[in-house]
C-alpha cells in the first residue's frame, strides 16, 4: 500500500509538471490560457501516453496542427527519453475496457480469455503459449508487439513483390531485428489472373484460404474481412477488429496494401474502402483526421 501511494504521490508531481509546460507552450505559441485537465498519465518504453477528461482537455493538450503536443514532446526527449507522446480520452479507455469485460463473457477461447486479462489487469504475465501472427499491411506490427507481450509469437510474412514493397519489407525487418521476434518471409506464388481476380473483387481477406492451409490452431491477421472465423484446424483473428484500441500514426505504420489501392480504382471497391475506414472511426479504433487522411492518400493514389 505504501508503494502505491508512493507511486500515486509521483505520477501526481508528474502531471502537475506536464500542465506547466502546456500552458507555457500555449502561451509560447501565442495561444488563449485555459483550462484542463489530466486524470492519468502511462510511460511504456519510449511512448508517453496522457489521459485527458474530455475530448476538449485532449484538444487543449495537442494544440492546433499538433504543435503543442509537438513541442511537449521535444522538451520531454531528452529528459525522459520518450519519442511518442499519445493524447487519450479518459472516456475512450473506460469504454474500450467494458468492451474487452462484454467479449470475456462470450468468447471461451483460452488464448482470447488471456489478451483480455492482459488488457483488464496490470500484472499478466507472458505465456508460453504458440500462436502465429500474419505481418504484412498497416496496422500488423502493432498487433504483433501486443501479442508478443502476451504470447510466444511466431511472425509469418507472405512475401510477393506486388503485396510486400520494398519500404514495407525494410520496415517490418527492421522491427522484427529490433524486438527479437521470430519471423519468416514465405514465398508467395501467384499467377497474373489470380492478381487480376484479387484487385478486381477487392483483395482484404484474399489470404484467409492460403493461412488455413498452412497453419493450425490461433492465427492473427488484419487480411480477414471478418472479427474471427473458425475452421477445422483451429481460428483465425483479426486483432483489431475484436479489440479495436486507438491507433495514430508513427513508425510502426506501414504502407496500405498495394493490391487495395489499385482494387480501389474501381468505384464498387473504393466506396468498400472508404466504409472500411468509417466503420474503424466509428468503433473507435481511427482517429477522425487520421482516417481522412488515409482516404485522401488513396483516393491520391487512385489518379497516379
Amino acid at each position: 500500500m505504501q508503494e502505491k501511494a508512493l507511486l500515486q504521490s509521483k505520477k501526481e508531481k508528474i502531471i502537475n509538471n506536464l500542465k506547466k509546460d502546456i500552458l507555457k507552450i500555449r502561451e509560447e505559441l501565442g495561444l488563449a490560457p485555459t483550462n484542463f485537465e489530466i486524470v492519468d498519465i502511462n510511460l511504456d518504453g519510449k511512448v508517453l501516453t496522457i489521459y485527458t477528461k474530455n475530448r476538449t482537455d485532449k484538444s487543449v493538450i495537442i494544440g492546433p496542427g499538433g504543435w503543442v503536443v509537438g513541442k511537449l514532446r521535444e522538451k520531454l526527449k531528452d529528459k525522459f527519453n520518450i519519442e511518442i507522446i499519445k493524447v487519450e480520452d479518459y472516456t475512450d479507455v473506460l469504454l474500450f475496457k467494458e468492451r474487452v469485460k462484454l467479449i470475456k463473457s462470450l468468447f471461451n477461447e483460452r488464448k482470447i480469455q488471456t489478451i483480455c486479462d492482459y488488457f483488464l489487469s496490470d500484472n499478466v504475465l507472458k505465456t508460453d503459449n504458440k500462436v502465429v501472427c500474419i505481418v504484412q499491411c498497416q496496422y500488423d506490427l502493432y498487433s504483433l508487439s501486443i501479442l508478443s507481450k502476451i504470447f510466444n509469437v511466431k511472425a509469418i510474412t507472405y512475401d510477393f513483390p506486388a503485396l510486400v514493397p520494398k519500404m514495407t519489407k525494410n520496415k517490418i525487418t527492421t522491427f522484427i531485428n529490433e524486438n527479437n521476434i521470430d519471423h519468416e518471409f514465405i514465398s508467395l506464388n501467384i499467377s497474373k489472373e489470380e492478381l487480376t481476380d484479387i484487385i478486381k473483387n477487392f483483395p482484404c481477406g484474399f489470404l484467409k484460404d492460403k493461412i488455413i492451409g498452412d497453419f493450425k490452431g490461433v492465427v492473427f491477421t488484419s487480411c480477414l474481412d471478418c472479427r474471427i472465423f473458425k475452421h477445422e484446424k483451429g481460428m483465425l483473428i483479426n486483432f483489431f477488429k475484436l479489440f479495436p484500441l486507438k491507433m495514430r500514426k508513427d513508425e510502426k505504420y506501414l504502407n496500405y496494401c498495394p493490391l487495395c489501392i489499385q482494387s480501389c480504382k474501381l468505384r464498387q471497391n473504393s466506396e468498400k474502402f472508404i466504409k472500411k475506414i468509417v466503420e474503424e472511426v466509428y468503433v473507435g479504433f481511427k482517429e477522425p483526421t487520421d482516417a481522412t487522411e488515409e482516404i485522401l492518400s488513396v483516393v491520391k493514389a487512385w489518379r497516379r
